[in-house]
């Protein structure tokens, strides 16, 4: 993959991130949220009144969550220069990459089915509504892997000049453990711990955003520097030059 290819997939988390905000905020009106205790006719009632802002909304944040297969993509990349073409580590990554763009899609899907029929019982409205919430906020074990398997690959590269900063790996290990308490969101109605809570929602909204902004940045940078430590030329220069050692032994 040229660096052309590979800034314009790092670059596309920045589309991502600028129109998933525009559905979700100006359009959906999903800012701030819903309150969790609210009656099941206070939520029909948010879903009647915006049913087409919702539904468009929705429908610009399903396209821009695609996006976050190219940008995961380029991140993975660049975890292949520092462990190697084929690892664990890289496979899991590119598995929780595409859970994370999934975690995205279903809880819009289920605001769009819950604005697409505003007429049924509110009850109704209200579990869909709940659908959504809850996984959004509530399922942050693969971001949270995420970022701690990327602090794992930077902190532990040893090589005279490390493709990305040390720094970048304990931001990782701290905004992880900021977005990492909205996971607990299923087991409260109110307080700071609630979906619309100051820990769970704001702090949460915030250390995700973050996330991607200091992420990509620091992948286009270690981009740009080229890939002349590739690590399928390396491992097979590796090997050859097992090779020649075991010929000059024999």
């Amino acid at each position: 993959m040229n660096t052309r290819s590979q800034l314009l997939c790092i670059r596309a988390g920045y589309v991502f991130l600028a129109l998933f905000i525009v559905g979700w905020v100006p359009l959906a009106h999903f800012v701030p949220p819903p309150d969790p205790a609210a009656d099941p006719q206070r939520i029909a009632d948010m879903f009647r009144g915006n049913t087409l802002g919702i539904r468009a909304g929705m429908c610009l944040c399903i396209f821009a969550s695609a996006l976050l297969l190219p940008w995961g993509g380029a991140v993975i990349w660049q975890m292949r220069r520092i462990e190697g073409g084929h690892t664990a580590l890289v496979y899991a990554w590119i598995v929780a990459q595409a859970c994370l763009t999934i975690e995205f899609i279903y809880p819009c899907a289920f605001w769009a089915v819950a604005a697409f029929r505003p007429e049924q019982a509110p009850e109704r409205i209200q579990a869909f509504n709940d659908l959504a919430w809850l996984p959004f906020l509530g399922i942050t074990s693969t971001a949270v892997f995420q970022a701690f398997a990327l602090a794992a690959v930077t902190l532990t590269d040893r090589r005279p000049q490390p493709l990305l900063p040390r720094w970048f790996g304990y931001f990782q290990i701290w905004d992880a453990l900021l977005f990492a308490p909205a996971g607990l969101i299923m087991f409260f109605h109110d307080g700071p711990l609630a979906w619309n809570g100051v820990i769970a929602f704001w702090v949460a909204i915030i250390a995700a955003a973050a996330w991607f902004l200091v992420t990509t940045p620091v992948i286009a940078a270690a981009i740009r520097r080229g890939s002349g430590d590739d690590p399928d030329l390396t491992s097979r220069v590796r090997r050859l030059e097992e090779q020649l050692a075991a010929l000059t032994r024999m």
